[in-house]
């Protein structure tokens, strides 16, 4: 009896579902949706003819197909949307509302009447809102799939999509970044969010590393060009926010943008979807080689003077204090420039002008190609920062000077570690700050440290300064008494000549005993560096590498690096020769730099900074 009832149960669930099957796809909502409208609009018909015309009509797909921008779309919203071009349903609820016109976007009212600029058997929809065409259900056609790459612009966020940032992708002021896919002007009513997005991309300096086509000329990061296309809103809205939210390697920096700043960013970088569906191919081909000829015309050097004012004038327009500290701004990602003109000489800045990795090798400065006029007043301008450092106590002068790199807690985490490379010092690790000399620690202080981002000291504070923030690292951050250094048995010189032998012997026992840290290509990306804190040096910092004696070199492979992974080599076999053939192998790949070639050359420009430069020129 009870298999008989369990039976007559399955039975009839099954019979439910076949019929709600039956029923879904039989009667659908979007006939549902046609009947209303069609009811509706029977009962605001004016005359027998209207009502006889709504009479005559049944329920039907809807489709366009639009061919006018890029490629053909299939297009079935109005299937739903029924009343979107009825302005009797202005008012009603989806998806019968008519859609409301907008003067910004060219509507006009003629005789009492609106007339759309962009109308709907031209157009379509998807064009403005995205989505899914074909579909006709809500879960496709609006695009709430997970896998559709174009869910609809401002109202429609996906399931996967992280829930703190859902309320703040949804407006309608999101579709702008698809009407600046035709109408690229800037000064174009329909787009404001463009237009201070790009306005953000500039005063960022954004442009430095990132190349959008017409725009910039970036190459340390990815091109944009077609970034748009390539992500969605949720994406370029949390990469804007966190570089690191889905990059855990991006060297990008966090810019601690507001909300409403990282908004503008977002629609701005969806707009860029490499294509402009206002221009023919043949159009664009023509801009492109308009620019390419504009490029390569050789306009005459006339001798410009190094102008401080000038030099202010540029830093300030080109954004350098988006990354640097100068004066009371702050960009927290790069080196202060505050007291440059006692740090570095003119020839030096000129050269990490023209290209950063001539004298930090690992910067992540990208390279401006600003005109040499350009880099002569920024020059001479950062030359008058010259005033030394006014600060008396210890713990001023490392709050004011050291912290932003060093942290305040003097763990090496400022708040520009993560741009450095190498990093800052951890001053809390007792081990290496307790093996090394006093007068080693003085010695960076006022030379710095060459070939990274530690600087020179010597002019900006005095010896009496550094001897007083010296003290005050060791009482905060160190916090015990200092032992008596063990002297190691190392040479003042590399007792093994240099030749062709030696550092082929040296090459040999570094590929062997070096590589898993400092990398094949000794530049300290080996296959263990992901995993060691500090990183392992990079070998071929020249600057570095050429400014530390025999004895230093000697010291660190014979007896390790306290407080880091570099082991002492003693305890593995390594004799003295061994390290005199290691460190002619260092030497040889590190030949000593030379200053960057002077040059006029603004050929790296961006499309905006291009303009601006030839306008000065005719000037």
């Amino acid at each position: 009896m009870s298999t008989r009832v369990a039976l007559a149960v399955a039975s009839f669930i099954v019979l439910i579902v076949h019929g709600m099957v039956f029923y879904d796809q039989f009667f659908n909502r979007w006939e549902k949706h046609q009947t209303a409208y069609f009811e509706q609009s029977r009962s605001l018909a004016k005359s027998d003819a209207e009502k006889r015309a709504m009479d005559e009509r049944s329920p039907r797909i809807e489709q366009i197909i639009v061919t006018q921008f890029g490629e053909s779309r299939v297009d079935r919203c109005t299937t739903c949307h029924a009343a979107s071009d009825d302005p009797r349903f202005d008012g009603h609820a989806e998806p019968l509302r008519a859609h409301p016109y907008s003067i910004a976007l060219g509507d006009v009212q003629r005789n009492g009447k609106w007339e759309r600029r962009h109308k709907f058997t031209d157009f379509g929809c998807t064009i403005c809102h995205d989505g899914q065409g074909r579909g006709l259900e809500t879960f496709y056609a609006h695009g709430e799939d997970v896998f559709w790459p174009d869910p609809m612009l401002g109202y429609v966020t996906q399931a996967n999509w992280h829930k703190e940032f859902k309320a703040k992708l949804t407006g309608k002021e999101y579709m702008q970044a698809n009407c600046a896919q035709c109408h690229t002007e800037e000064t174009f009513a329909g787009t404001p969010l463009v237009k201070h997005g790009r306005q953000l991309f500039f005063e960022k300096a954004c442009y430095g590393c990132h190349r959008i086509e017409g725009l910039s000329n970036g190459t340390l990061g990815p091109d944009l060009t077609e970034v748009g296309k390539k992500f969605k809103i949720n994406y370029l809205w949390e990469h804007t926010l966190n570089p690191r939210a889905f990059q855990p390697t991006s060297f990008m920096p966090n810019f601690d943008l507001r909300d409403d700043e990282i908004k503008a960013l977002t629609v701005f970088l969806k707009s860029r979807r490499g294509k402009n569906f206002a221009e023919t191919s043949l159009g664009q081909y023509r801009a492109r080689l308009q620019q390419t000829k504009a490029d390569e015309v050789v306009r005459p050097q006339t001798p410009v003077a190094a102008s401080p004012i000038r030099g202010e004038q540029l830093i300030s327009e080109r954004s350098c204090t988006a990354c640097h500290k100068l004066g009371d701004r702050d960009g927290h990602v790069a080196p202060d420039l505050s007291y440059e003109g006692l740090e570095h000489d003119e020839p030096w800045l000129m050269a990490h002008f023209r290209e950063p990795k001539s004298r930090t090798p690992d910067s992540v400065m990208p390279v401006f190609g600003f005109s040499d006029p350009d880099f002569r007043s920024m020059t001479a301008y950062l030359m008058t920062r010259n005033t030394p450092a006014p600060y008396k106590t210890g713990e001023e002068i490392y709050k004011n000077l050291c912290a932003r790199c060093h942290g305040d807690s003097g763990d090496g985490n400022g708040a520009t570690y993560l741009y450095l490379d190498p990093a800052p010092r951890d001053l809390t690790k007792v081990a290496f700050m307790n093996s090394k000399p006093e007068a080693r620690f003085l010695d960076s202080l006022r030379y710095g440290v060459p070939g990274t981002s530690m600087p020179a000291w010597d002019r900006v504070l005095t010896e009496e300064q550094r001897r007083t923030v010296l003290t005050f690292v060791f009482e905060k951050f160190v916090r015990e008494a200092r032992p008596e250094l063990k002297a190691h048995k190392v040479p003042e010189q590399n007792p093994v000549a240099s030749n062709a032998d030696s550092v082929h012997r040296g090459e040999q026992i570094f590929l062997q005993r070096c590589t898993g840290c400092h990398g094949r290509k000794a530049d300290g990306k080996g296959p263990n560096s992901l995993d060691i804190s500090p990183r392992p040096r990079n070998l071929r910092n020249s600057f570095f590498v050429n400014s530390v004696p025999d004895r230093r070199m000697f010291d660190s492979i014979l007896y390790g690096v306290q407080g880091t992974a570099m082991p002492s080599w003693i305890d593995y076999g390594l004799s003295q020769n061994d390290v005199g053939d290691l460190v002619n192998f260092i030497r040889s790949i590190n030949p000593p730099q030379k200053a960057s070639p002077p040059s006029d050359k603004a050929s790296n420009l961006t499309s905006q900074m291009k303009q601006e430069v030839l306008c000065q020129e005719c000037k």
